[in-house]
């Protein structure tokens, strides 16, 4: 089986039937029809808005003197009004918070992409040119329609062949129908997504509500999921979920549940991935805004005469839906941009077919050389990002998420429920726990394995000596203190500027608040190798990147990349807080300074915790930037870069055993993190890691 070709896969017996299949592709073949229309529709549309803009336009040339008069007032009046806003909205410290955060991010994000994304769109000769994304359109890899000359129509270039079966070997393989980079990322990002607020919503209610057996340890199990472990963790999940990994050892070898071997592999061992890491990510902010309800309000609603389902429809989730909005826009951006499990699983041709790929294997690294097809494709997956973040935006702006007309804390509404109930819930718990907990089972396990027999479920030797790889090597050893350095000034640098651009955002009405927004959000939805790419084109040999020192900006890469952890929890916090009680302290005589300090910053300090630990979790585990910066400068270089290093090392210092020690110190770190904080803000912190 080893031996076996893995395009023989495609060979094998096919899944999909023909009069499915069939209609499936007379569907997508339809598709640009379809989206001709559409575009038809659309472009009338503009073509009428252009046409009253030409008409204006030659009406203003036919009385300039009147015309010039009437633009010059109606400029001056927005200008008045523009400028009348920011007076009244903006005190010394406002002031200040805005012009901290729009020059870190002018100088760190804005000027590093377009110093990458112009070198995309202009030619050799510095001309501007178009046929950089235009040729994206043509490439099957990335976009399955091609425009055919001789038919004038679009032929369809996918592969719809998601699955096969292998008889000889007893293994049904799935990896997912492939529709070219942009639509693969996009699916696989919705299903994950909906996969990722089912659970996180369910588990968030469930420890939000109810006390049962054991909820302290289920509660801390679920912040697992969150412990990202760079390169081993992915490599472990591979090791499990291939056709001959722990999974189908114990399903179908051992315990003999599964009728044969079950081999994900592709796009859909991707959605598998994502799905049992990323839920965290809603449970976190879905669990933080349940607590945050005002109990009177479910009261007065059962008062009424909602109770069960329709109390949780109309009242509860309503409530908490700024939490469970933050945790889907998480979601959805980092599987979209997710670079590493589309390295781990790149043998099969659907998983180098998404977005993140392309980019990576389009974009050179401290050379500063790029390939001009990696930044287009960068600039896609920013488009698809923000549309998606729009659109789950433009839902919850509709609502009023005020959680009542009191601050203070309030113990949230639980029942306890019966043992029957009990047992049916850890019987869901377990194995979604299992499948969730696997990327930091089999770091551990591969961390002390000896030798492994390919037949056996356990490593047959267990041992200590893979660890030596901490001390032996002096680079190794001096990353662990050099990557908590880095997390933890990133931290301080995205709390104090998170929480601002939050306070901005939901309470300063300002003009331009809503391009803030997307800003501020934006970097988590950027591929950090462009970011790093920038870096080098426009900073390397400078004084803030000198040559072999890349300290200074690797710190600043963590604290723009992980801003928007902070700031859609402090955002989700500020909407849940009655903007009431801080304009009961104004009209007490306090000031807006003085209010921000001792009424906003206490009402949000929970969830801007939540918004930080995540960027601290995510921050030391940060792939992309790491790997390029901490190229050109050994010494200075983090966990990651060595973790990668080492797992590429031949010798008694290298490959996965050793690269997973580095891998339980990484995991280790970032519990000892949550840890503390829980200890640090007691019973507050429950709100946020649920432990």
């Amino acid at each position: 089986m080893e031996t076996q070709d893995k395009d023989t896969l495609e060979s094998e017996l096919e899944l999909v039937p023909a009069d499915a299949r069939s209609r499936l592709v007379g569907g997508f073949k339809g598709a640009p029809s379809f989206i001709a229309k559409g575009f038809v529709r659309r472009g009338r549309s503009l073509a009428s808005r252009i046409g009253q803009g030409v008409r204006r336009f030659i009406g203003f040339f036919r009385s300039p003197v009147r015309n010039t008069g009437n633009l010059v007032r109606n400029a001056r009046v927005a200008i008045r009004s523009g400028a009348g806003r920011l007076r009244r909205e903006l005190d010394a410290l406002s002031t200040i918070q805005l012009i901290a955060i729009i020059g870190v991010f002018t100088v760190f994000l804005i000027a590093p992409i377009l110093s990458v994304i112009i070198f995309s769109f202009t030619t050799t000769t510095g001309a501007f040119t178009l046929s950089h994304m235009l040729d994206l359109f043509s490439d099957t890899n990335i976009w399955p329609f091609v425009f055919n000359s001789s038919t004038g129509g679009f032929d369809f270039r996918a592969n719809l062949n998601g699955a096969a079966y292998l008889a000889q070997a007893n293994i049904l393989a799935i990896w997912g129908p492939d529709f070219g980079a942009i639509i693969n990322s996009i699916y696989v990002a919705i299903i994950v997504t909906a996969v990722s607020v089912v659970l996180g919503v369910f588990f968030a209610f469930i420890i939000a509500r109810y006390e049962f057996f054991g909820k302290r340890i289920v509660r801390t199990l679920l912040i697992f999921p969150i412990l990202a472990i760079p390169f081993v963790g992915a490599i472990g999940i591979k090791v499990f979920l291939n056709f001959d990994g722990f999974i189908n050892k114990l399903l179908f070898d051992t315990l003999h549940i599964l009728p044969f071997r079950i081999w994900l592999r592709g796009l859909t061992a991707i959605i598998f991935v994502q799905s049992f890491s990323l839920f965290s990510l809603v449970y976190l902010n879905a669990y933080s805004s349940f607590m945050s309800i005002d109990p009177s309000l479910e009261e007065q609603a059962e008062n009424l005469g909602a109770t069960g389902f329709k109390l949780f429809r109309s009242v509860t989730l309503p409530m908490a839906m700024p939490g469970i909005q933050a945790g889907a826009i998480l979601t959805f951006i980092l599987s979209i941009e997710d670079l590493g499990s589309p390295i781990v699983f790149q043998d099969h041709q659907s998983a180098r077919n998404t977005l993140a790929f392309q980019v990576w294997t389009n974009v050179a690294t401290q050379s500063g050389q790029v390939d001009p097809k990696g930044p287009a494709i960068g600039v896609l997956l920013l488009i698809f990002a923000l549309v998606g973040f729009m659109a789950i935006r433009k839902y919850t702006s509709l609502r009023s998420y005020d959680s009542g007309t009191k601050g203070g804390q309030w113990n949230p509404r639980t029942r306890r429920i019966s043992k029957k109930a009990t047992i049916l819930l850890y019987a869901i718990l377990i194995p979604v726990l299992f499948l969730a907990l696997i990327p930091q089972i089999s770091v551990i396990m591969i961390s002390f394995a000896g030798s492994w027999a390919p037949d056996s479920l356990f490593p047959d030797v267990w041992t200590l000596s893979n660890y030596d790889v901490l001390w032996a090597l002096p680079d190794v050893a001096n990353s662990i203190s050099i990557t908590l350095f880095y997390g933890i000034v990133a931290t301080v640098i995205i709390v104090l500027l998170g929480s601002s651009a939050a306070y901005v955002i939901a309470r300063k009405d300002i003009p331009g608040k809503t391009a803030l927004d997307l800003l501020v959000t934006s970097p988590i939805a950027l591929p950090g190798i462009v970011i790093a790419t920038g870096f080098f084109t426009l900073f390397y040999t400078t004084p803030i990147f000198p040559a072999g020192h890349p300290a200074f900006l690797i710190i600043m890469s963590y604290s723009v990349r992980k801003f928007p952890f902070t700031v859609r929890a402090a955002y989700a916090g500020m909407m849940s807080t009655p903007v009431v009680l801080e304009e009961a302290s104004q009209n007490l005589g306090a000031s807006k300074n003085r209010t921000f300090y001792k009424i906003t910053l206490p009402l949000i300090g929970v969830s801007v915790l939540a918004g930080s630990l995540l960027s601290f979790v995510y921050s030391v585990s940060e792939v992309s930037t790491s790997l390029i910066l901490g190229s050109v400068g050994h010494g200075e270089a983090p966990m990651t870069y060595w973790t990668s290093r080492v797992l590429d090392m031949i010798g008694p210092y290298g490959g996965p055993a050793s690269a997973s020690c580095l891998g339980v110190v990484l995991m280790s770190m970032q519990w000892v993190v949550i840890t503390i904080t829980n200890k640090i803000l007691g019973a507050r912190s429950a709100a946020i890691t649920g432990i």
